[in-house]
């Protein structure tokens, strides 16, 4: 007897959510206790006084990619959640960029910052290359009602 193995839609979405919800305590965390989290960027220096502010714009930023996450998650169309974790992939990227171009730490710009943006296209093109399109799916359904005439009259 062998066991089913998840579908890649399954795994992408699995992963999607874990996503959302490491990025929405990693957005908490910045806005709780943003002194603890800002060295784990990756940058040589963190804005001071006035400019800390912007630390809490980063926790904002991590909550609310959490929740469209979640909220496309279960809204249940996972092939827009695919696209979604393709475009939420620009921030760590982004992030990435930040970092290297401010010389920070290229081991943290490329092991968290690469690596996020990487598990985040690998779950978005998982859920992509498992799910159909709407239109072919409504399609499909149609030609399966008009190949079953008798079944409309029953």
């Amino acid at each position: 007897m062998s066991a089913k193995l998840p579908s890649r839609v399954t795994i992408g979405t699995i992963l999607s959510v874990i996503g959302a919800l490491f990025i929405g305590y990693v957005g908490v965390s910045y806005l709780l206790a943003p002194q603890s989290m800002a060295p784990d960027f990756g940058l040589p220096t963190w804005p001071h006084g006035e400019g800390a502010g912007f630390l809490a714009v980063k926790g904002v930023r991590d909550v609310v990619s959490g929740l469209v996450i979640v909220a496309v998650a279960l809204a249940g169309n996972r092939r827009v959640l695919g696209w979604v974790m393709l475009a939420i992939a620009l921030t760590p990227i982004g992030d990435m960029f930040i970092v290297l171009f401010s010389d920070g730490a290229p081991a943290t710009a490329f092991g968290v910052h690469g690596a996020t943006a990487l598990a985040v296209m690998v779950a978005g093109g998982l859920l992509l290359s498992g799910s159909r399109p709407q239109t072919q799916i409504q399609t499909q359904t149609q030609t399966q009602t008009q190949a079953q005439p008798s079944a409309r009259l029953a």
